[in-house]
């Protein structure tokens, strides 16, 4: 008997459904922005340094400031974002590693407008300019000192940048 006063209570109770429409919308580029041909597998010449002038951990290199530009964006782009990467260094994860023979030197590259240090894996934006309809990463490098003794050599350090676009 309980059983059956459960079932016609249960089946007393109504039920409804409601359906819902989702629309979604996008738009696709075939070429969102243009990397400037200047800016294109660009090679920052850091000087010559003296490896006895690089006595402790954290000492570091002259700046070296450079630009990297992108242009052509469509008049609907506004927010063009660079992440930087390469291998890393294996005393100071945070700075770039030295793939050169000299030994002890590491790359620290920086963000200019923000004076942000810019690790591998790291971005930053630059807002695109809507009469240009390009932007500009200003950026600098140098050498740091990631353990001693420094060594003379070659220094040669790699770093890929990828942009995306909003």
């Amino acid at each position: 008997m309980k059983y059956m006063l459960l079932f016609l209570l249960l089946a007393g109770l109504s039920a409804s459904a409601t359906d819902v429409t989702l629309s979604l919308e996008g738009s696709l580029y075939d070429t969102p922005c243009q990397v400037d041909s200047a800016s294109q597998n660009k090679t920052i010449d850091l000087g010559q340094a003296v490896a006895s002038d690089f006595k402790a951990v954290g000492d570091t290199g002259v700046w070296k400031n450079f630009d990297v530009t992108v242009s052509n964006c469509p008049q609907s782009m506004t927010l063009a974002t660079i992440t930087v990467d390469g291998e890393r260094d294996k005393v100071h994860p945070f700075k770039f590693a030295n793939i050169g023979t000299s030994k002890g030197l590491a790359l620290e590259l920086a963000d200019r407008t923000d004076t942000i240090i810019l690790a591998p894996e790291a971005r930053f934006n630059a807002v695109i300019d809507p009469a240009t309809h390009s932007a500009d990463f200003p950026m600098a490098a140098r050498y740091y000192v990631a353990s001693t003794p420094v060594t003379a050599g070659t220094f040669s350090s790699v770093v890929l940048m990828t942009f995306t676009y909003q």
